[in-house]
């Protein structure tokens, strides 16, 4: 059946290339699988999967790899029972799919090192695609009277978040700005003034305006509080390195196209059910991780890095998620104005 996909326009040009990225999906990390796909890849090997915290795993082998990868970096099962026989998550990843209404949105994780290149590689734009490809895919967190204006506020956000007359903190602490102003609609059940909100966010005008300068002039940077939870995130992380805590101004289009992608794909303000306030924290502690690391090496791998060992690591957004702090002025004070 075919469906109608709204998406960054990199995504139709990813091809997986095992060989030459190593399977990176395949090894050193724990790999999902549904429990159709664990019944019959258990027929092939009793052993191959376990179920555990309500799902099943895979088993990896002695090199903490898939047990199905080939020598030539391909997939085993692939080759000899065909594409179908997979899991919902080896046939999807590294794409991205949620259900909204009565289309889906599609992006690409970027814990896949060919994902993160297409993702990074120029400002990223948007559209509207076809296909009947049967992909798995998941229902959002987002409230179901919100979801008609979605994208609305996705695209809004993109908006603030790709305006290069700001320094990257500055666009945050308007995103906090628009955000607080959503959840102040949301909470009065005045969801019509949403296209109010969204069409001031994007007159060609308001970045301009003095009403912008006084909304930075209003949030106070405070050093200290982002230097202690700093530490604090990188020593939960057991990231060796010490953060490179003024590692702000590099990489600027590499962070911007980052940021886009993630709150796109993880459906912010709604990625985690807590409040938009707490998404908001969420999303701009994710960020400063990040920020302080990209200057460690390679930013495409350093990205691709990120996104495997943090993003994708359940355990520790859980604890991440109690460090948030659900007042967004609160949180706009680790960023510089």
């Amino acid at each position: 059946m075919e469906k109608t996909y709204y998406e960054p326009s990199y995504v139709h040009k990813f091809i997986c290339d095992g060989p030459s990225c190593k399977a990176a999906c395949c090894k050193n990390w724990q790999i999902e699988i549904d429990s159709k796909a664990a019944n019959r890849y258990r027929d092939k090997d009793s052993n191959i999967a376990d179920f555990k915290d309500g799902r099943y795993y895979l088993n990896l082998d002695k090199n903490n790899t898939c047990p199905f990868l080939t020598d030539k970096f391909l997939c085993g099962l692939q080759l000899t029972e065909g594409e179908k026989f997979l899991s919902g998550t080896c046939r999807t990843f590294p794409r991205r799919i949620y259900v909204v209404g009565d289309f889906c949105e599609r992006t690409l994780s970027l814990a896949c090192p060919l994902a993160t290149k297409l993702a990074l590689a120029e400002k990223i734009q948007f559209q509207t695609t076809k296909t009947d490809d049967e992909f798995e895919m998941y229902n959002p967190n987002v409230p179901d009277n919100l979801l008609d204006y979605l994208v609305e506020i996705q695209m809004t956000a993109v908006k603030i978040l790709q305006e290069r007359s700001l320094t990257i903190d500055q666009r945050l602490i308007i995103l906090g700005f628009f955000l607080d102003r959503l959840d102040e609609i949301i909470i009065r059940d005045k969801l019509e003034e949403i296209d109010h909100i969204a069409a001031l966010y994007h007159s060609k005008d308001f970045f301009d305006s003095e009403q912008v300068q006084l909304m930075l002039k209003s949030v106070r940077y405070d050093q200290a509080a982002y230097e202690k939870i700093m530490l604090e995130i990188f020593a939960k992380a057991e990231i060796i390195t010490k953060p490179n805590l003024e590692a702000r101004s590099m990489h600027v289009e590499i962070l911007e196209n980052y940021l886009v992608n993630e709150f796109f794909g993880n459906m912010y303000p709604w990625r985690t059910t807590g409040a938009i306030s707490q998404n908001y924290g969420l999303f701009v502690l994710t960020y400063k991780i990040l920020e302080a690391l990209i200057s460690e090496g390679d930013p495409i791998e350093i990205v691709a890095w990120f996104s495997r060992n943090i993003d994708h690591d359940v355990e520790y957004y859980n604890w991440l998620q109690t460090k948030t702090n659900l007042d967004i002025l609160k949180t706009m004070e680790i960023l510089r104005s």
